[in-house]
Order: structure tokens, then sequence, then C-alpha cells
């Protein structure tokens, strides 16, 4: 009942979000067929382990938005079954590895990443309440995960769960990667510590990651806790973009959970420490309306992946915190998207895009940015109302 009243109380604050007049519902009907592409490229690519989670959170959001966290009861069964999104991750579930990590049982196994196969987590999780006929699976599969990113991957000296499975690192990546994961189980399960665990370990990576930018307060991409040096300290879009994405569901899952009034403070915090990266990246936008792969320590060139993503943050900061979040951001969002949906090729891929594996080059194809387009088309429907 409290958690039901705490769904309520935040469905009836969202109520002063903004209403999209009705040129942005036929301007979205127009993009569909381009989403679809989209979609397809996405799923036609091979995936490693974090672009497998990712790929699952994209299609979570636009194929099943009412399981995602953004949906209004997303941690109980409507008596919908949720096939695209189910479907990638009984993939990840299938090629789960002895230590609990999902998704790893690709090429050689083991991409010696601690974080990235929990960014399937979620979506496993998920089975567990929609799928009654494989609930065991399900469970056992995410709570082997959990087990894994709590209790076997290393830690840094603050605490901080090792983005690197042989190594203590902090990777602006592993705040989308695991933490997200961490909320969601406490959210399904009515664990509040699994909460403060979420909230925690985005807090310790911003104290590690910060940085003062020419355009505002940004993360840096790498550090290593073992050595205590940067091993990456430029400002890269898309790291910066995995930390908003990921603080954003942290928030959100937690103001959706009955522990909400509590917790308030921390949800206060994760929404601030977004918006701070939303401002740093906007204002370095490109005449071109995509920021760059770097804002300091790497090049510039422009890049949809990291600016579809943020422009899907921004919708739904915009929608969710109005009177923290103003018109600027959805029309810095809109700018966007324009840009990044009409460079779509004919194969569907995103373009330009940076290289996933070589974050100073220019790419071809990319699970990532596929997910971030599919992410903000989302975004922008739910922002309209659709």
């Amino acid at each position: 009942m409290r958690h039901a009243l705490a769904v309520l109380v935040w469905s009836f604050l969202c109520l002063g979000a903004y209403a999209a007049d009705a040129s942005e519902a036929s301007l979205y009907q127009s993009k569909l067929g381009v989403a679809k592409m989209i979609r397809s490229a996405m799923l036609a690519s091979i995936r490693t382990s974090w672009e497998q989670g990712t790929a699952a959170g994209g299609i979570l959001e636009f194929d099943d938005p009412e399981y995602s966290v953004f949906g209004p009861f997303p941690f109980v069964s409507n008596g919908q079954f949720p096939l695209s999104t189910l479907q990638l991750a009984y993939s990840a579930a299938v090629r789960q590895t002895s230590d609990g990590r999902l998704s790893q049982e690709i090429g050689d196994a083991l991409d010696g990443a601690a974080l990235d196969g929990a960014s399937a987590g979620s979506a496993v999780l998920l089975g567990s309440f929609t799928d009654s006929s494989r609930h065991d699976y399900w469970w056992n599969a995410a709570a082997a995960e959990l087990n894994y990113i709590l209790n076997v991957a290393p830690r840094t000296s603050t605490g901080a769960i090792s983005h690197r499975a042989d190594s203590r690192q902090y990777w602006a990546d592993g705040v989308y990667m695991g933490f997200p994961f961490i909320a969601y189980y406490g959210a399904v399960t009515n664990n509040a510590t699994l909460l403060q665990v979420a909230y925690d370990q985005c807090r310790l990576y911003r104290d590690a990651l910060i940085l003062d930018g020419p355009t505002g307060k940004l993360w840096g991409h790498i550090y290593s806790d073992d050595t205590k040096e940067w091993i990456d300290e430029g400002i890269w879009g898309t790291g910066n973009a995995w930390a908003a994405l990921g603080m954003l569901r942290v928030a959100v899952t937690i103001q959706k959970t009955e522990h909400c009034s509590e917790m308030a403070p921390q949800i206060a915090n994760l929404t601030s420490w977004v918006k701070e990266i939303l401002d740093g990246e906007f204002a370095a936008l490109t005449s071109d309306n995509l920021v760059p792969d770097y804002i300091t320590g790497g090049p510039t060139f422009s890049d949809a992946a990291s600016s579809a993503a943020l422009a899907s943050v921004a919708y739904r900061v915009a929608q969710l915190y109005p009177q923290q979040f103003g018109a600027n951001y959805t029309q810095a969002a809109g700018r966007i998207r324009d840009t990044v949906l009409c460079n779509v090729t004919n194969l569907g891929t995103l373009q330009p895009i940076v290289d996933p594996l070589s974050w100073s080059q220019i790419g071809l194809l990319s699970t990532e940015s596929q997910a971030f387009g599919l992410m903000m088309v989302s975004a922008w429907r739910d922002w309209i109302g659709l």
C-alpha cells in the first residue's frame, strides 16, 4: 500500500511536466520509421557484455516502457509479457559465468570488467516477476550477479566497487553498468539497504572522477585507485553520458519505492549531479548541435552517441523534475534529436559516433550508440505524453 501511495504521489508531482503540442506528436510519428531502423541495426550488431545490457535497456524503454523505471508501476507484473526485453535478458543469463557475471561467455569469455555484466541485471530480474515459468532461473541469475558485484568484485580504498575485475579502477561507465541494477534489485525486494548502496556508489564514483572543466564540473573518464593516477583524465562525452544515465535511473528507482521520503536528500543529490553534467555538456555543444567526443584531453569531433544519451536524460528530467529543469534542457535536447535523426544512415546507424573500443576515433557501428538513440526517442515520446 505504501509503495502504491508513493507511486501515486510521484505521478501527481509529475503532472506539472510539459505537455507537448500537436506538432511535436506529429513529428514523433514521422520519425518512428527511423527509430525502428535504429532498433534493428542495434539488434543486428555483435554485442559484448556491456552492450548486451545497454541494448536490453534501450529495448525496454522503446518496446516495453511500462516496465521501465520511468513507467508508473515498474516493479510488479501488469500481466503483459515483455518479450523483446526478456529475449535479450535470456541471452545474458545463458552466457553467465560461474562467478555470476552476466553476458560473459562470448568469444574468448571474460572481458575483464567487474560491472559490465550487471548492465543486464535489471532486465534479468524483470523476468522473475513477468515470466513465472522461469521464475527461479531468472531469480538465481540476478542474485548471482548481485552477489558478484557486492561480495566478489574488488573494492577501492573508499569502498567503491571497482569497474575492473583484476584491479581497482573507477570508470565513469560503471555508474550505468552496475548501480541502477543494485537499486532495481532493492526496489523489487523492498530492500532500503540496497537503495542506499546504489546511491553511495554513485557518490563515491563522482567524488573520484569529478573535475573542474572549462564548461563546468564534469567527470574524467578513468582513475586507478591502485596507482593513484589518471588512466584517462579527459572529459569524455560518453563517460559523462553514462554517469548521467546511471544516476538518473538510481534516483527514479528510489523515487518509485516506499522509501522515497526518507531518501529525499539522496534523490536531490543525484538529480543535482545529473544537472551538473547536462549543464557542462550542453554548454559545449558544437555548431552542428552535437557534443564533442572530448571536451578536454582528447579529440573534439562531434559525437551523436553521447549526444543522444544526454538528450534522453534531458527529456526525462524535464518531464520528471520540471521545477528543476526548464525549457532550455528540452530545447537543447530537441536540437540534438533533430541532428541525430537526420544523420541516421540507410542502414539505420547513428553517425558520426565515437568508436566504443577506441575512444579517440570515429566509429562505424556501436551497439551503445544505437541504444542511446532508442533511449532518446523513447524519452521524447514520454515527454510528449504519447
